[in-house]
């Protein structure tokens, strides 16, 4: 009997626990700007940016942010249509501030990232 109220116990403690490790709503939390910063810092260095490239890139995303937030209360044709102007915007900033090459880098890893896939 002792081992069977060990064994329930030691299940409803994993239980617990691993409900308490879960963000609420099942959505994830949202980034401190500090960890954004730094993980922007971290995928530009891989694409090959220096420190000054790197910095400009994170001007322009800290630029374009909150317009591309303030689309969610839109219905989805018109946050698309947004959306897409806002990003043309940026891209062509971004291709202002790099060589080629490295605009269309940054430019393709954005678009990946978004779920976009390849540009063609």
């Amino acid at each position: 009997m002792k081992k069977i109220i060990a064994l329930v116990t030691f299940f409803v403690a994993c239980s617990c626990t691993s409900l308490i490790a879960q963000p609420p709503y099942g959505g994830g939390q949202q980034m401190t700007p500090e960890q954004r910063t730094a993980m922007m810092k971290e995928r530009y260095k891989t694409l090959g940016l220096n420190d000054v490239q790197v910095d400009s890139m994170i001007a322009i995303s800290n630029d374009f942010r909150p317009k591309m937030m303030a689309l969610r209360n839109l219905d989805q044709d018109a946050r698309q249509a947004k959306m897409k102007e806002i990003t043309e915007e940026r891209n062509k900033r971004i291709e202002k501030t790099l060589p080629a090459d490295l605009a269309k880098k940054v430019i393709e890893a954005m678009s990946q990232q978004r779920g976009g896939g390849p540009r063609q």
